[in-house]
């Protein structure tokens, strides 16, 4: 999916950040050098595009859509009660690693340089989903946010909006 230009500049950016990361251990900023260190070990990982927006916004249904396939429960009341984390992995399967997070594991191609993140959306009568989405923000590479079509136009889908611009 990502092509060679994309390559070329991830690893200049790799070896910029090694630098970057040995420049603070030798100037003894610990905060700094372990903000950096975290950096530098997600690299090498998928990027991260979490999708988020309110309950029934149609968060589910996009990454779907995106797949290509039925892998997020889509109904009339909210189904997506965890985040659930969408990886490549053979054969597929799903892990539960808490109460909170699923990861799933899918041998789909698209996978290989993306993780998709489905949350549970925001305005929810579950008061730990929106902390919980709010969590995955920072170490996400995109935020895709979804509104509902019929009605974009909602305080509190545009409050979640500003929390993640402002982040």
């Amino acid at each position: 999916m990502l092509n060679q230009r994309t390559q070329a500049l991830r690893v200049r950016v790799e070896d910029a950040v090694k630098d970057l990361h040995s420049l603070t251990q030798a100037i003894g900023h610990q905060e700094l050098t372990a903000t950096v260190g975290e950096l530098r070990n997600r690299m090498s990982e998928p990027y991260m595009f979490v999708i988020v927006g309110e309950v029934k916004a149609g968060k589910s249904s996009f990454v779907n859509a995106l797949l290509e396939q039925e892998i997020c429960a889509v109904a009339p009341q909210p189904m997506t009660d965890t985040i659930q984390q969408i990886l490549f992995g053979e054969p597929p399967q799903t892990v539960v690693v808490n109460p909170y997070l699923k990861k799933i594991f899918l041998p789909a191609d698209i996978l290989r340089d993306i993780a998709i993140v489905d949350t549970p959306g925001t305005n929810s009568i579950v008061e730990r989903h929106q902390e919980i989405t709010e969590g995955f923000i920072p170490a996400s590479d995109l935020v895709i946010f979804v509104f509902e079509a019929k009605n974009p136009y909602r305080q509190s889908a545009w409050d979640f909006f500003e929390f993640i611009h402002a982040d």
